[in-house]
């Protein structure tokens, strides 16, 4: 038990924290054991679960100018220490002007688009290059900041109400971010963020300031928060993520399948990519080995979130099947549809194993004790195609050291790894998958709302002596 009922406030900036933590009750046992009160932003549209809190406060708003702000901080601190993470070197290649994405746009606004990024690319290369000289981006970064203003809401709230602690999910890259951890530090309440996905801490940004404590998804993500983002070691948690209970507790369990037929999921990226590509491919490939592929069928699984905007087609042959759930979803790419995390368990525990690009579905996947073949493919079409996503994301190292996962690099190699996979399937050790998982993916057993209780009780404990 903690020593005292302190007052919590949670912070929710975004529909897909409503779904991740209001719905999956991650904060069941701290509301019980704490004053929790609760505060979202105006830009949520979920917004009766979090209403129906017994301390809901109401709701705040970031403003235009500070998100602007905010997003040249992020930028000029991924530019300046890109040194530390080749993902950031990656995400500075996709958002710099180049003259072969000029070249492919449309015809009629080329010459327009030309000398658009004949001006900027000089302009973003001197900016840069002025913010390699640490007296130039000390100036620079205060005078931003010197700029920033409080959201009025958070401000009251936090100042008038004397709360102790602070708990905010987040993707590290919210404006939210330094405005709370300067308004705790202001008014001495401790701040604890819960790091929301895998790849948060070393694809984003580095933090300019940083909160007490932060929860993280595993031991990798330990890491990066200590080599990108220099947090100390005793302000880190291993926390694993509210959206996966349920698929650890339904893992061993017999689930009913949505499908009268025997499938191999394959689950799509956010990142632009061609993966119709490699779906009209594997169908010709089942079509070709009937005799060894009789009656199995791919369910595709395309990206809620997906930048590709090539419309998604109910098949893709007539051995590729998207998911029929999937083409109930929003076409806007708007974080405020967000798919059922109950629909999953059942989509994942029946498939013959997994395939697709690179994703965290991969790790989902895993918790079932399922393989995954992973495409990293250079599609020639987009940057952002699965082989620059392999070389240059962190947060996929190791992930062919793991025993369920196989690497497949070209067209050529598709064939012998469909079909070796499926002959494997019976062949790995759940032990040993749940040891390799669990450097990626923290669990111990217990929901993440006993653990985070068991986290902040610890916290409240040391900060009363």
């Amino acid at each position: 038990m903690s020593l005292k009922k302190e007052k919590i406030l949670i912070v929710v900036s975004s529909d897909i924290f409503v779904r991740n933590y209001i719905l999956t009750d991650a904060f069941h046992h701290i509301e019980e054991e704490f004053e929790c009160f609760y505060i979202a932003n105006t830009n949520v549209t979920n917004t009766k679960p979090i209403k129906s809190k017994n301390n809901f406060i109401g709701f705040y708003e970031i403003n235009s100018k500070s998100k602007s702000i905010n997003q040249k901080i992020f930028n000029a601190l991924t530019w300046r220490h890109k040194s530390r993470s080749k993902s950031f070197q990656y995400r500075l290649l996709r958002s710099t002007p180049s003259l072969r994405a000029v070249i492919k746009g449309p015809r009629k606004t080329l010459i327009f688009r030309f000398f658009k990024w004949a001006i900027l690319k000089p302009f973003i290369n001197i900016k840069r290059m002025l913010i390699t000289f640490d007296s130039v981006a000390e100036i620079y970064m205060n005078y931003l900041v010197s700029r920033l203003t409080h959201s009025k809401e958070l401000e009251s709230t936090i100042e008038d109400n004397e709360y102790k602690y602070l708990i905010y999910p987040s993707t590290a890259y919210e404006p939210e971010w330094l405005d709370l951890v300067r308004l705790c530090r202001k008014t001495s309440t401790k701040s604890f963020f819960l790091i929301d996905n895998w790849d948060n801490l070393s694809s984003k940004t580095v933090a300019l300031e940083k909160p007490d404590y932060i929860g993280v998804w595993g031991q990798q993500s330990k890491e990066h928060a200590i080599k990108i983002h220099e947090f100390d070691s005793n302000q880190i948690f291993l926390m694993g993520t509210p959206r996966f209970d349920s698929y650890f507790k339904l893992r061993n369990s017999e689930i009913k399948s949505y499908f009268d037929f025997p499938y191999i999921l394959f689950v799509g990226t956010a990142l632009n990519f061609d993966e119709e590509q490699i779906l009209y491919f594997i169908n010709d490939l089942i079509e070709k080995n009937k005799d060894s592929l009789s009656g199995l069928k791919v369910i595709y699984r395309p990206h809620p979130w997906r930048q590709n905007h090539i419309k998604i087609e109910p098949s893709y042959g007539k051995n590729i099947i998207t998911d029929p759930q999937a083409l109930t979803g929003s076409d806007d790419k708007s974080t405020a549809y967000q798919p059922d995390l109950n629909y999953y368990p059942s989509l994942l525990k029946n498939a013959e194993y997994i395939m697709g690009g690179l994703t965290s579905m991969l790790i989902e996947g895993l918790i079932f004790y399922k393989q995954f073949l992973a495409f990293v493919i250079d599609d020639g079409t987009y940057m952002t195609n699965m082989k620059n996503a392999w070389l240059y994301f962190e947060h996929f190292k190791g992930l062919d050291s793991i025993d369920a996962i196989t690497i497949n690099e070209s067209f050529e190699e598709i064939e012998k790894n469909i079909l070796s996979c499926l002959d494997k399937r019976s062949s790995l050790n759940k032990e040993t998958l749940d040891i390799q998982r669990n450097y990626y993916l923290y669990d111990d057993n217990s929901s993440y709302s006993e653990r985070l209780e068991n986290v902040l009780n610890g916290i409240v404990q040391k900060n009363s002596n």
